[in-house]
Protein backbone atom coordinates (compact mmCIF):
# COMPACT_ATOMS: atom_id res chain seq x y z
CA UNK A 1 0.00 0.00 0.00
CA UNK A 2 3.25 2.46 0.87
CA UNK A 3 4.52 1.60 -2.50
CA UNK A 4 1.02 1.77 -4.80
CA UNK A 5 -0.63 4.49 -2.89
CA UNK A 6 -0.02 7.21 -5.49
CA UNK A 7 -0.75 5.73 -8.42
CA UNK A 8 -4.07 3.60 -7.31
CA UNK A 9 -5.48 7.35 -6.07
CA UNK A 10 -4.47 8.62 -9.58
CA UNK A 11 -6.03 6.03 -11.53
CA UNK A 12 -9.09 6.21 -8.89
CA UNK A 13 -9.55 9.77 -9.69
CA UNK A 14 -8.84 9.81 -13.39
CA UNK A 15 -11.83 7.06 -13.41
CA UNK A 16 -13.85 9.05 -11.33
CA UNK A 17 -13.30 11.90 -13.84
CA UNK A 18 -13.28 10.16 -17.20
CA UNK A 19 -17.11 8.39 -15.62
CA UNK A 20 -18.43 12.27 -14.70
CA UNK A 21 -17.29 13.39 -18.25
CA UNK A 22 -18.96 10.13 -20.29
CA UNK A 23 -22.33 11.06 -18.72
CA UNK A 24 -22.57 15.06 -19.23
CA UNK A 25 -20.51 16.30 -21.43
CA UNK A 26 -20.29 13.76 -23.90
CA UNK A 27 -23.90 13.43 -24.40
CA UNK A 28 -23.72 17.47 -24.09
CA UNK A 29 -21.40 17.01 -27.13
CA UNK A 30 -22.82 14.94 -29.19
CA UNK A 31 -26.47 16.55 -29.31
CA UNK A 32 -25.26 19.18 -30.87
CA UNK A 33 -23.18 17.44 -33.89
CA UNK A 34 -24.86 15.39 -36.49
CA UNK A 35 -23.22 12.14 -36.83
CA UNK A 36 -22.17 10.54 -40.02
CA UNK A 37 -20.49 7.05 -40.58
CA UNK A 38 -17.41 6.77 -42.26
CA UNK A 39 -15.60 3.76 -43.25
CA UNK A 40 -12.23 4.37 -41.90
CA UNK A 41 -8.50 2.58 -43.02
CA UNK A 42 -9.76 -0.46 -40.48
CA UNK A 43 -13.07 -1.12 -42.40
CA UNK A 44 -12.19 -4.15 -44.00
CA UNK A 45 -9.90 -5.73 -41.29
CA UNK A 46 -13.05 -5.19 -38.88
CA UNK A 47 -15.85 -7.29 -41.19
CA UNK A 48 -13.52 -9.69 -42.11
CA UNK A 49 -12.97 -10.49 -38.27
CA UNK A 50 -16.93 -9.79 -37.57
CA UNK A 51 -17.65 -12.74 -40.24
CA UNK A 52 -14.89 -14.88 -38.71
CA UNK A 53 -16.02 -14.44 -35.71
CA UNK A 54 -19.94 -14.83 -36.88
CA UNK A 55 -19.20 -18.31 -38.21
CA UNK A 56 -17.04 -19.17 -35.25
CA UNK A 57 -19.40 -18.21 -32.69
CA UNK A 58 -22.18 -20.26 -35.08
CA UNK A 59 -19.78 -23.31 -34.38
CA UNK A 60 -19.57 -22.54 -30.92
CA UNK A 61 -23.01 -22.64 -30.20
CA UNK A 62 -23.88 -25.77 -31.41
CA UNK A 63 -21.38 -27.62 -29.41
CA UNK A 64 -20.61 -25.32 -26.60
CA UNK A 65 -19.18 -27.88 -23.86
CA UNK A 66 -16.89 -29.09 -26.24
CA UNK A 67 -15.37 -26.20 -27.05
CA UNK A 68 -15.25 -25.03 -23.59
CA UNK A 69 -12.92 -27.84 -22.50
CA UNK A 70 -9.63 -26.72 -24.19
CA UNK A 71 -10.07 -23.54 -22.35
CA UNK A 72 -11.01 -25.42 -19.14
CA UNK A 73 -7.68 -27.22 -20.01
CA UNK A 74 -5.77 -24.12 -20.59
CA UNK A 75 -6.79 -22.43 -17.53
CA UNK A 76 -5.45 -25.40 -15.49
CA UNK A 77 -2.07 -25.50 -17.07
CA UNK A 78 -1.82 -21.92 -16.82
CA UNK A 79 -2.73 -21.59 -13.19
CA UNK A 80 0.15 -24.62 -12.59
CA UNK A 81 2.67 -22.70 -14.49
CA UNK A 82 2.31 -19.67 -12.22
CA UNK A 83 2.14 -21.76 -8.98
CA UNK A 84 5.89 -22.72 -10.28
CA UNK A 85 7.31 -19.12 -11.22
CA UNK A 86 9.74 -17.69 -9.35
CA UNK A 87 8.76 -16.02 -6.19
CA UNK A 88 10.00 -12.46 -4.54
CA UNK A 89 8.92 -9.96 -2.75
CA UNK A 90 9.82 -6.83 -5.45
CA UNK A 91 11.17 -7.09 -8.48
CA UNK A 92 15.20 -6.40 -8.81
CA UNK A 93 15.89 -2.80 -9.24
CA UNK A 94 18.77 -1.16 -11.18
CA UNK A 95 19.88 2.46 -9.71
CA UNK A 96 23.19 2.15 -10.84
CA UNK A 97 24.59 1.92 -7.57
CA UNK A 98 27.09 -0.61 -5.93
CA UNK A 99 28.07 -1.28 -2.24
CA UNK A 100 31.61 -3.22 -1.47
CA UNK A 101 32.20 -4.18 2.06
CA UNK A 102 35.60 -5.18 3.21
CA UNK A 103 36.49 -6.98 6.29
CA UNK A 104 40.07 -7.71 7.23
CA UNK A 105 41.41 -10.46 9.68
CA UNK A 106 41.01 -9.50 13.58
CA UNK A 107 43.54 -6.57 15.04
CA UNK A 108 44.34 -5.89 11.63
CA UNK A 109 45.70 -1.85 12.22
CA UNK A 110 43.68 1.00 10.78
CA UNK A 111 46.67 1.85 8.43
CA UNK A 112 46.97 -1.67 6.34
CA UNK A 113 42.66 -1.68 6.15
CA UNK A 114 43.12 2.00 4.29
CA UNK A 115 46.04 0.82 2.08
CA UNK A 116 43.46 -1.88 0.86
CA UNK A 117 40.98 0.26 0.02
CA UNK A 118 43.31 2.33 -1.49
CA UNK A 119 44.29 -0.30 -4.07
CA UNK A 120 40.63 -0.98 -4.76
CA UNK A 121 40.02 2.86 -5.08
CA UNK A 122 42.88 2.97 -7.75
CA UNK A 123 40.92 -0.06 -9.41
CA UNK A 124 37.68 1.93 -9.86
CA UNK A 125 39.59 5.01 -10.89
CA UNK A 126 40.46 3.22 -14.13
CA UNK A 127 36.60 2.02 -14.37
CA UNK A 128 35.06 4.59 -17.17
CA UNK A 129 31.55 3.46 -16.03
CA UNK A 130 32.40 5.04 -12.43
CA UNK A 131 30.98 8.56 -11.75
CA UNK A 132 31.80 8.39 -7.90
CA UNK A 133 33.34 6.80 -4.84
CA UNK A 134 32.60 7.22 -1.47
CA UNK A 135 34.37 5.39 1.04
CA UNK A 136 34.56 5.28 4.63
CA UNK A 137 37.40 3.49 6.79
CA UNK A 138 37.83 2.24 10.18
CA UNK A 139 33.88 1.33 11.08
CA UNK A 140 30.73 2.27 9.72
CA UNK A 141 27.77 4.53 10.41
CA UNK A 142 24.36 3.37 10.82
CA UNK A 143 21.68 6.20 11.58
CA UNK A 144 23.57 8.08 14.27
CA UNK A 145 25.05 5.72 15.88
CA UNK A 146 29.15 5.17 15.20
CA UNK A 147 30.83 1.81 14.93
CA UNK A 148 34.31 1.72 14.66
CA UNK A 149 36.50 -1.19 14.05
CA UNK A 150 40.04 -0.74 11.83
CA UNK A 151 39.40 -3.78 10.10
CA UNK A 152 36.37 -2.65 8.22
CA UNK A 153 35.67 -0.47 5.75
CA UNK A 154 32.83 0.11 2.97
CA UNK A 155 32.67 1.85 -0.47
CA UNK A 156 30.09 2.90 -2.25
CA UNK A 157 30.02 3.33 -6.27
CA UNK A 158 27.93 5.10 -8.27
CA UNK A 159 27.57 4.48 -12.49
CA UNK A 160 26.94 5.90 -15.21
CA UNK A 161 24.41 4.64 -17.40
CA UNK A 162 25.41 2.80 -20.93
CA UNK A 163 24.52 3.76 -24.38
CA UNK A 164 21.05 2.57 -23.81
CA UNK A 165 20.41 4.21 -21.05
CA UNK A 166 20.87 1.15 -18.60
CA UNK A 167 23.20 0.41 -15.43
CA UNK A 168 23.25 -3.32 -15.33
CA UNK A 169 24.85 -3.45 -12.23
CA UNK A 170 24.88 -6.95 -11.78
CA UNK A 171 27.07 -7.97 -14.75
CA UNK A 172 29.35 -5.15 -13.65
CA UNK A 173 29.44 -6.10 -9.83
CA UNK A 174 30.42 -9.86 -11.21
CA UNK A 175 33.45 -7.98 -13.07
CA UNK A 176 34.85 -6.09 -10.45
CA UNK A 177 34.26 -9.41 -8.15
CA UNK A 178 36.87 -10.98 -10.66
CA UNK A 179 39.39 -7.61 -10.93
CA UNK A 180 39.77 -7.43 -6.64
CA UNK A 181 40.89 -11.48 -7.04
CA UNK A 182 43.39 -10.34 -9.07
CA UNK A 183 44.96 -7.75 -6.33
CA UNK A 184 45.30 -10.54 -4.21
CA UNK A 185 44.70 -8.70 -0.73
CA UNK A 186 45.78 -11.75 1.62
CA UNK A 187 43.11 -11.51 5.38
CA UNK A 188 40.65 -9.60 3.68
CA UNK A 189 36.45 -10.75 2.51
CA UNK A 190 35.20 -8.44 0.07
CA UNK A 191 31.19 -8.32 -0.55
CA UNK A 192 30.08 -6.82 -3.56
CA UNK A 193 26.22 -5.84 -3.90
CA UNK A 194 24.08 -4.09 -5.90
CA UNK A 195 21.94 -1.07 -4.08
CA UNK A 196 18.30 -2.10 -3.26
CA UNK A 197 15.02 -0.06 -3.82
CA UNK A 198 15.99 2.80 -0.94
CA UNK A 199 13.63 3.19 1.77
CA UNK A 200 11.97 -0.45 1.07
CA UNK A 201 13.10 -3.07 3.97
CA UNK A 202 11.26 -6.79 3.75
CA UNK A 203 13.04 -8.02 6.88
CA UNK A 204 13.78 -7.28 9.95
CA UNK A 205 17.44 -7.88 8.96
CA UNK A 206 19.81 -5.40 6.70
CA UNK A 207 20.39 -7.95 3.48
CA UNK A 208 18.15 -10.00 1.26
CA UNK A 209 18.15 -12.67 3.45
CA UNK A 210 17.94 -13.20 7.21
CA UNK A 211 18.33 -16.66 9.09
CA UNK A 212 18.37 -15.82 12.91
CA UNK A 213 19.12 -18.11 16.16
CA UNK A 214 18.47 -16.85 19.31
CA UNK A 215 20.50 -18.18 22.62
CA UNK A 216 21.97 -17.21 25.72
CA UNK A 217 25.66 -17.64 25.28
CA UNK A 218 27.58 -15.69 22.25
CA UNK A 219 30.29 -18.26 21.91
CA UNK A 220 28.13 -21.20 20.98
CA UNK A 221 25.70 -18.47 18.96
CA UNK A 222 29.08 -17.76 16.93
CA UNK A 223 30.21 -21.55 16.67
CA UNK A 224 26.30 -22.20 15.54
CA UNK A 225 26.93 -19.06 12.99
CA UNK A 226 29.93 -20.38 11.32
CA UNK A 227 28.17 -23.86 11.01
CA UNK A 228 25.07 -22.52 9.14
CA UNK A 229 27.24 -20.36 7.04
CA UNK A 230 29.12 -23.53 6.22
CA UNK A 231 26.12 -25.77 5.18
CA UNK A 232 25.16 -23.07 3.33
CA UNK A 233 27.77 -22.35 0.99
CA UNK A 234 27.31 -23.22 -2.23
CA UNK A 235 24.10 -22.78 -2.57
CA UNK A 236 22.74 -21.27 -5.80
CA UNK A 237 21.29 -17.85 -5.81
CA UNK A 238 22.89 -17.21 -2.04
CA UNK A 239 25.83 -14.67 -2.30
CA UNK A 240 27.99 -12.93 0.17
CA UNK A 241 26.69 -15.25 3.18
CA UNK A 242 28.25 -14.35 6.39
CA UNK A 243 26.85 -14.05 10.21
CA UNK A 244 27.13 -11.33 12.68
CA UNK A 245 29.78 -12.11 14.76
CA UNK A 246 32.59 -13.45 11.95
CA UNK A 247 34.13 -9.76 12.68
CA UNK A 248 35.78 -10.23 16.31
CA UNK A 249 38.35 -7.88 18.25
CA UNK A 250 40.83 -8.33 21.07
CA UNK A 251 39.46 -6.80 24.00
CA UNK A 252 40.98 -7.06 27.65
CA UNK A 253 39.14 -8.76 30.44
CA UNK A 254 39.92 -7.95 33.91
CA UNK A 255 38.04 -10.96 36.35
CA UNK A 256 38.49 -9.63 39.99
CA UNK A 257 39.10 -12.46 42.84
CA UNK A 258 36.39 -11.43 44.99
CA UNK A 259 37.82 -13.01 48.17
CA UNK A 260 40.83 -11.48 48.25
CA UNK A 261 39.22 -7.96 47.37
CA UNK A 262 36.61 -9.07 50.59
CA UNK A 263 40.21 -9.72 52.51
CA UNK A 264 41.74 -6.47 51.71
CA UNK A 265 38.56 -4.39 52.73
CA UNK A 266 37.97 -3.29 48.87
CA UNK A 267 35.15 -3.78 46.66
CA UNK A 268 34.26 -4.62 43.31
CA UNK A 269 32.52 -1.15 42.86
CA UNK A 270 35.65 0.44 43.84
CA UNK A 271 37.67 -1.66 41.35
CA UNK A 272 35.20 -0.32 38.55
CA UNK A 273 35.40 3.26 39.49
CA UNK A 274 39.17 3.11 39.48
CA UNK A 275 39.82 1.30 36.05
CA UNK A 276 37.23 4.16 35.04
CA UNK A 277 39.33 7.20 35.92
CA UNK A 278 43.11 5.34 34.40
CA UNK A 279 41.18 4.09 31.55
CA UNK A 280 38.34 6.44 30.51
CA UNK A 281 38.77 9.10 32.58
CA UNK A 282 36.36 11.36 35.10
CA UNK A 283 34.68 14.33 34.65
CA UNK A 284 36.35 17.22 36.03
CA UNK A 285 33.81 20.15 35.03
CA UNK A 286 34.19 22.03 32.06
CA UNK A 287 36.82 25.26 30.92
CA UNK A 288 34.96 28.02 29.51
CA UNK A 289 36.52 29.52 26.28
CA UNK A 290 35.26 32.43 23.87
CA UNK A 291 31.72 31.75 25.58
CA UNK A 292 31.99 27.38 24.69
CA UNK A 293 32.17 25.23 27.03
CA UNK A 294 34.61 22.37 27.04
CA UNK A 295 34.45 19.38 29.08
CA UNK A 296 37.27 18.44 30.51
CA UNK A 297 37.85 14.79 31.80
CA UNK A 298 41.33 13.68 34.06
CA UNK A 299 42.60 10.58 33.48
CA UNK A 300 46.14 8.61 33.85
CA UNK A 301 48.88 10.76 31.56
CA UNK A 302 46.48 10.33 28.37
CA UNK A 303 48.35 7.81 27.47
CA UNK A 304 46.63 3.74 26.47
CA UNK A 305 47.58 1.58 29.25
CA UNK A 306 48.56 -2.22 27.93
CA UNK A 307 47.76 -5.28 29.94
CA UNK A 308 51.28 -5.62 31.34
CA UNK A 309 51.02 -1.61 32.72
CA UNK A 310 47.49 -2.41 33.88
CA UNK A 311 49.16 -5.29 36.48
CA UNK A 312 50.87 -2.53 38.14
CA UNK A 313 47.73 0.09 38.36
CA UNK A 314 47.37 1.36 42.14
CA UNK A 315 44.14 0.18 43.34
CA UNK A 316 43.87 1.23 46.68
CA UNK A 317 45.73 0.90 49.97
CA UNK A 318 45.91 -1.93 52.84
CA UNK A 319 45.70 -1.49 56.29
CA UNK A 320 49.22 -0.83 56.60
CA UNK A 321 49.10 2.07 54.16
CA UNK A 322 50.52 -0.32 51.29
CA UNK A 323 49.96 0.37 47.55
CA UNK A 324 46.71 -2.55 46.25
CA UNK A 325 48.13 -3.60 42.46
CA UNK A 326 45.42 -4.53 40.23
CA UNK A 327 47.25 -7.54 39.42
CA UNK A 328 47.04 -8.82 42.93
CA UNK A 329 43.36 -8.85 43.00
CA UNK A 330 42.26 -9.55 39.71
CA UNK A 331 43.33 -11.48 36.52
CA UNK A 332 44.21 -9.42 33.43
CA UNK A 333 43.29 -11.84 29.93
CA UNK A 334 42.87 -10.83 26.35
CA UNK A 335 40.05 -12.16 24.80
CA UNK A 336 38.66 -12.43 21.59
CA UNK A 337 34.72 -11.35 21.71
CA UNK A 338 32.48 -9.88 19.07
CA UNK A 339 32.31 -6.51 17.56
CA UNK A 340 28.77 -5.54 18.87
CA UNK A 341 26.37 -7.56 20.28
CA UNK A 342 23.06 -8.26 18.17
CA UNK A 343 19.50 -8.57 20.25
CA UNK A 344 15.86 -9.09 18.98
CA UNK A 345 13.07 -8.30 21.45
CA UNK A 346 16.31 -8.30 23.98
CA UNK A 347 17.17 -11.59 23.49
CA UNK A 348 20.77 -12.13 22.05
CA UNK A 349 20.93 -14.02 18.55
CA UNK A 350 23.19 -14.35 15.84
CA UNK A 351 21.79 -13.41 12.32
CA UNK A 352 22.95 -15.11 9.15
CA UNK A 353 22.73 -13.13 6.52
CA UNK A 354 22.85 -12.92 2.49
CA UNK A 355 22.06 -11.46 -0.81
CA UNK A 356 20.11 -12.66 -3.63
CA UNK A 357 20.88 -13.18 -7.39
CA UNK A 358 18.97 -10.39 -9.20
CA UNK A 359 16.29 -13.34 -10.75
CA UNK A 360 16.79 -15.61 -7.89
CA UNK A 361 13.45 -17.48 -6.15
CA UNK A 362 12.97 -16.30 -2.79
CA UNK A 363 10.65 -19.90 -2.08
CA UNK A 364 13.13 -22.27 -3.40
CA UNK A 365 16.44 -21.10 -2.08
CA UNK A 366 13.88 -21.00 1.33
CA UNK A 367 13.38 -24.94 0.44
CA UNK A 368 17.20 -25.61 -0.55
CA UNK A 369 18.13 -23.65 3.52
CA UNK A 370 15.16 -25.79 4.71
CA UNK A 371 17.11 -29.02 3.41
CA UNK A 372 20.58 -28.01 4.28
CA UNK A 373 19.26 -27.14 7.91
CA UNK A 374 17.20 -30.15 8.20
CA UNK A 375 20.05 -31.83 10.34
CA UNK A 376 21.40 -28.90 12.45
CA UNK A 377 21.38 -29.59 16.13
CA UNK A 378 20.87 -26.88 18.06
CA UNK A 379 21.72 -26.94 21.87
CA UNK A 380 19.07 -27.11 24.02
CA UNK A 381 17.69 -23.00 24.69
CA UNK A 382 18.38 -21.93 21.07
CA UNK A 383 15.98 -21.52 18.40
CA UNK A 384 16.16 -21.02 14.92
CA UNK A 385 13.75 -18.59 12.75
CA UNK A 386 13.62 -16.51 9.87
CA UNK A 387 14.17 -12.97 9.88
CA UNK A 388 11.30 -11.45 8.51
CA UNK A 389 11.87 -11.10 4.86
CA UNK A 390 10.24 -15.04 3.99
CA UNK A 391 7.24 -14.07 6.00
CA UNK A 392 6.76 -10.45 4.90
CA UNK A 393 6.64 -12.85 1.31
CA UNK A 394 4.15 -14.71 1.94
CA UNK A 395 2.27 -12.29 3.60
CA UNK A 396 1.96 -10.26 0.87
CA UNK A 397 1.00 -13.08 -1.71
CA UNK A 398 -1.79 -14.04 0.74
CA UNK A 399 -3.15 -10.12 0.61
CA UNK A 400 -2.86 -9.82 -3.06
CA UNK A 401 -4.79 -12.86 -3.76
CA UNK A 402 -7.17 -11.95 -0.66
CA UNK A 403 -7.25 -8.37 -2.42
CA UNK A 404 -8.12 -10.07 -6.03
CA UNK A 405 -10.80 -11.62 -4.76
CA UNK A 406 -12.50 -9.33 -3.01
CA UNK A 407 -11.56 -7.06 -6.04
CA UNK A 408 -13.99 -9.87 -7.95
CA UNK A 409 -16.75 -10.01 -5.37
CA UNK A 410 -16.88 -6.32 -5.55
CA UNK A 411 -17.37 -6.05 -9.72
CA UNK A 412 -20.45 -9.08 -8.99
CA UNK A 413 -21.56 -6.90 -6.36
CA UNK A 414 -21.82 -3.79 -8.79
CA UNK A 415 -23.12 -5.79 -11.68
CA UNK A 416 -25.81 -7.93 -9.22
CA UNK A 417 -27.49 -4.43 -8.07
CA UNK A 418 -27.57 -3.04 -11.33
CA UNK A 419 -29.11 -6.12 -13.17
CA UNK A 420 -30.99 -7.11 -9.56
CA UNK A 421 -30.04 -10.47 -10.81
CA UNK A 422 -27.61 -12.89 -10.42
CA UNK A 423 -27.76 -14.51 -13.99
CA UNK A 424 -26.02 -11.70 -16.08
CA UNK A 425 -23.46 -10.71 -13.38
CA UNK A 426 -22.32 -14.65 -13.48
CA UNK A 427 -22.22 -14.64 -17.00
CA UNK A 428 -19.63 -11.72 -16.92
CA UNK A 429 -17.44 -12.65 -14.50
CA UNK A 430 -17.31 -16.31 -15.68
CA UNK A 431 -15.15 -14.83 -18.21
CA UNK A 432 -12.41 -12.60 -15.90
CA UNK A 433 -10.59 -15.84 -14.87
CA UNK A 434 -9.49 -16.93 -18.25
CA UNK A 435 -7.51 -13.59 -18.38
CA UNK A 436 -4.80 -15.96 -16.48
CA UNK A 437 -3.86 -17.49 -19.41
CA UNK A 438 -2.49 -14.81 -21.21
CA UNK A 439 -0.97 -13.71 -18.31
CA UNK A 440 1.03 -17.12 -17.94
CA UNK A 441 2.13 -16.67 -21.11
CA UNK A 442 3.06 -13.20 -20.83
CA UNK A 443 5.91 -14.27 -17.71
CA UNK A 444 6.44 -17.22 -18.84
CA UNK A 445 7.98 -16.03 -21.65
CA UNK A 446 9.32 -12.91 -20.39
CA UNK A 447 10.77 -14.76 -17.35
CA UNK A 448 8.85 -12.47 -14.62
CA UNK A 449 8.76 -13.46 -11.16
CA UNK A 450 5.71 -13.13 -9.32
CA UNK A 451 6.18 -10.25 -7.43
CA UNK A 452 4.10 -7.61 -5.71
CA UNK A 453 3.74 -5.21 -9.02
CA UNK A 454 2.26 -8.50 -10.24
CA UNK A 455 -0.37 -9.19 -7.22
CA UNK A 456 -1.51 -5.31 -8.56
CA UNK A 457 -1.64 -6.23 -11.68
CA UNK A 458 -3.89 -8.76 -11.43
CA UNK A 459 -6.03 -7.08 -8.93
CA UNK A 460 -6.29 -3.95 -11.40
CA UNK A 461 -7.01 -6.89 -14.14
CA UNK A 462 -9.81 -8.00 -12.34
CA UNK A 463 -12.13 -4.81 -12.33
CA UNK A 464 -10.56 -4.17 -16.10
CA UNK A 465 -11.45 -7.73 -18.15
CA UNK A 466 -14.66 -7.46 -16.96
CA UNK A 467 -15.49 -4.60 -18.95
CA UNK A 468 -16.05 -6.35 -22.73
CA UNK A 469 -18.40 -8.74 -20.72
CA UNK A 470 -20.20 -6.33 -19.88
CA UNK A 471 -20.86 -4.87 -23.59
CA UNK A 472 -22.01 -7.88 -25.06
CA UNK A 473 -24.45 -9.00 -22.14
CA UNK A 474 -26.01 -5.25 -22.51
CA UNK A 475 -26.76 -5.19 -25.97
CA UNK A 476 -27.76 -8.92 -25.70
CA UNK A 477 -29.98 -7.92 -22.63
CA UNK A 478 -31.49 -4.76 -25.22
CA UNK A 479 -31.89 -6.95 -27.94
CA UNK A 480 -33.72 -9.90 -26.31
CA UNK A 481 -35.85 -6.93 -24.79
CA UNK A 482 -36.97 -6.25 -28.00
CA UNK A 483 -38.46 -9.71 -28.50
CA UNK A 484 -35.14 -11.31 -30.71
CA UNK A 485 -34.65 -14.23 -30.01
CA UNK A 486 -31.77 -15.87 -27.65
CA UNK A 487 -29.33 -16.97 -30.36
CA UNK A 488 -30.11 -14.72 -32.55
CA UNK A 489 -29.74 -11.84 -30.05
CA UNK A 490 -26.56 -13.60 -29.29
CA UNK A 491 -25.05 -13.57 -32.71
CA UNK A 492 -26.26 -9.83 -33.37
CA UNK A 493 -25.24 -8.54 -30.24
CA UNK A 494 -21.82 -10.23 -31.46
CA UNK A 495 -21.28 -8.87 -34.26
CA UNK A 496 -22.63 -4.95 -33.42
CA UNK A 497 -20.01 -4.87 -30.12
CA UNK A 498 -16.87 -6.25 -31.94
CA UNK A 499 -15.82 -2.94 -33.01
CA UNK A 500 -15.92 -1.28 -29.59
CA UNK A 501 -14.53 -3.91 -27.95
CA UNK A 502 -11.77 -3.75 -30.02
CA UNK A 503 -11.64 -0.62 -29.43
CA UNK A 504 -11.36 -0.24 -25.72
CA UNK A 505 -8.54 -2.88 -25.33
CA UNK A 506 -6.54 -2.03 -28.01
CA UNK A 507 -6.43 1.32 -26.44
CA UNK A 508 -5.99 0.20 -23.17
CA UNK A 509 -3.02 -2.28 -24.52
CA UNK A 510 -1.56 0.45 -26.44
CA UNK A 511 -1.87 2.55 -23.71
CA UNK A 512 0.21 0.44 -21.02
CA UNK A 513 2.83 -0.99 -23.88
CA UNK A 514 5.60 1.45 -23.87
CA UNK A 515 5.67 0.55 -19.69
CA UNK A 516 5.60 -3.10 -20.38
CA UNK A 517 8.56 -2.95 -22.63
CA UNK A 518 10.55 -1.07 -19.52
CA UNK A 519 10.98 1.88 -21.36
CA UNK A 520 12.11 5.12 -19.26
CA UNK A 521 14.80 4.78 -16.46
CA UNK A 522 13.15 3.06 -13.12
CA UNK A 523 10.58 1.27 -14.92
CA UNK A 524 11.53 -2.13 -13.08
CA UNK A 525 8.81 -1.67 -10.45
CA UNK A 526 6.11 -0.74 -12.56
CA UNK A 527 6.98 -2.97 -15.60
CA UNK A 528 5.45 -6.34 -14.26
CA UNK A 529 2.16 -4.59 -13.32
CA UNK A 530 1.68 -3.07 -17.23
CA UNK A 531 3.15 -7.07 -18.62
CA UNK A 532 0.40 -8.67 -16.57
CA UNK A 533 -2.57 -5.82 -17.97
CA UNK A 534 -1.08 -5.91 -21.23
CA UNK A 535 -0.88 -10.08 -21.49
CA UNK A 536 -4.56 -10.55 -19.75
CA UNK A 537 -6.18 -7.91 -21.50
CA UNK A 538 -4.67 -9.26 -25.29
CA UNK A 539 -5.86 -12.36 -24.38
CA UNK A 540 -9.08 -11.86 -23.08
CA UNK A 541 -9.75 -9.86 -26.35
CA UNK A 542 -9.72 -13.61 -27.73
CA UNK A 543 -11.43 -15.67 -25.93
CA UNK A 544 -14.24 -12.68 -24.13
CA UNK A 545 -16.45 -12.54 -27.65
CA UNK A 546 -16.44 -16.25 -27.85
CA UNK A 547 -17.09 -17.26 -23.92
CA UNK A 548 -19.11 -14.24 -22.96
CA UNK A 549 -21.81 -15.47 -25.60
CA UNK A 550 -21.24 -19.37 -24.62
CA UNK A 551 -21.40 -18.61 -21.04
CA UNK A 552 -24.80 -16.51 -21.78
CA UNK A 553 -26.05 -19.75 -23.91
CA UNK A 554 -25.57 -22.00 -21.33
CA UNK A 555 -26.70 -20.04 -18.21
CA UNK A 556 -30.04 -19.28 -20.05
CA UNK A 557 -30.98 -22.69 -21.39
CA UNK A 558 -33.71 -23.19 -19.41
CA UNK A 559 -35.16 -19.00 -19.54
CA UNK A 560 -35.05 -18.37 -23.10
CA UNK A 561 -37.83 -15.78 -22.99
CA UNK A 562 -36.28 -12.31 -22.42
CA UNK A 563 -35.48 -11.08 -19.23
CA UNK A 564 -36.39 -8.34 -17.27
CA UNK A 565 -34.06 -5.64 -17.29
CA UNK A 566 -34.43 -2.89 -14.94
CA UNK A 567 -32.13 -0.33 -16.15
CA UNK A 568 -28.99 -0.22 -18.56
CA UNK A 569 -25.38 -0.90 -16.87
CA UNK A 570 -22.15 1.27 -17.51
CA UNK A 571 -19.66 -0.07 -19.59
Amino acid sequence: GLLFRELILTLAAALLASLLVAITLVPAWSAGHRLRSRAGLMAHPVRWLQTAHQWALRHLLQHPLLFLLPFLLALAAAIWGLDQQRRGFLPPTDEGQVWINLTADPGTPLADTDAAVQQIEALLAEDPRVRHVFSTVGGFVFGRTEYRSGNRASISVELKPDEQGRYDTTAWSHKLSGRIRELHLPGYRVRIRPARLRGVRTGRGDDDLSIRIQGPDLDTLSRLGDEVVARLQGLKGLRNLQHSYENRQMEVAIIPDRARLAALGLDPEHLALTLQAALDGLPAGNLLEDEHAVPIRLRIDGRRLSPEQLETLVVGNDAQGRPILLGTVARIVLERQPAQIVRDQQQRIVEISASLAGQADRLAIQRGIEERLAELKLPEGYVLYDGGSLEHLKQGQRTGLLLALLALFLVFTVLAVQYESLRNPLVILLTAPFALIGVALGIMLTGTSLTMPVWLGLIMLAGIVVNNAIVLVEQIELLRQNGTSKRQAILQAARQRLRPILMTTLTTVLGMLPLALGVGEGSELLQPLALVIVWGLGFSLLVTPLLAPLFYHLLHRAHAEPTHRPGSTPA
